[in-house]
């Protein structure tokens, strides 16, 4: 399954690039002001988080799937000592490389370029060399986006196993203290997710089939984390229940 596969694949290599970029950083570049990449993280209710029923834990996986995304806003502050070269007098372009070695399999460098508009920054991440045994070329692994008020921003990851194709994206953007959340893997899996300012909130989970995302779980909260939820089958409701 897609997503099972990403969240090994996408966790171990970025932990590689992580830990690559934290060795470097004792070196310090007076001169690396590029922006920093911040991706919202969603809080959960407690009884939310702490109750057994499987309507529940259902939503609460949904919700650490978007946390899980936020924890790597480190990973793309590339290392102060990778700082490479920027326009003279200040502002982007940025790039950013570093060389990550783990191994017979892993051996690879990686280059990290954040570009400005008038409204956004966007990065790009590429891989070159030796990655989980597969040889990559200047291969585009992460973009982002974010504008600069930081209230929109989206995450796209690239398969190297089925080269050239989107292997996951994140969207969102807030509104008044709402966040909303689309998560995707494309023609499998698709999630909208809403968490209003005051902790309550919304789920919609929907399956790729017969060409189509078609609605499977649903789930709703009030502000102190109970709620209720619903799975579908062929549009019909096939269990209901609350927490």
């Amino acid at each position: 399954m897609k997503t099972i596969r990403f969240l090994i694949l996408f966790t171990g290599i970025l932990s590689m690039i992580f830990v690559s970029s934290c060795k470097k950083d004792k070196d310090t570049n007076p001169n690396n002001d590029a922006p920093a990449y911040q991706m919202q993280k969603v809080d959960i209710p407690e009884a939310m988080a702490q109750s057994n029923d499987p309507g529940a834990k259902q939503a609460v996986y949904y919700l650490n799937m978007v946390n899980a995304f936020s924890r790597y806003n480190s990973m793309m502050t590339p290392p102060k000592s990778a700082f490479v070269s920027r326009l003279k007098g200040g502002g982007g372009p940025w790039v950013y490389t570093w060389d990550v070695n783990d191994g017979e399999k892993n051996n690879y460098t990686v280059t990290l370029k954040i570009t400005e508009t008038a409204n956004a920054y966007h990065w790009e991440m590429t891989l070159d060399g030796l990655v989980s045994g597969i040889e990559l070329h200047n291969f585009i692994f992460i973009t982002a986006e974010l504008d600069k008020d930081e209230t929109k921003g989206s995450f796209t990851v690239y398969d190297f196993e089925e080269m050239g194709t989107v292997f996951m994206t994140m969207d969102w953007h807030q509104s008044d203290g709402n966040y909303y959340f689309t998560v995707e893997f494309p023609e499998e899996f698709l999630a909208n997710i809403v968490v209003n300012s005051d902790g309550s909130g919304s789920i919609e989970g929907k399956d790729w089939m017969n060409g189509q995302y078609v609605l499977v779980y649903r789930a709703e909260w009030d502000a102190s984390g109970h709620g209720e939820y619903w799975y579908y089958e062929n549009g019909e409701v096939i269990n209901h229940g609350s927490w």
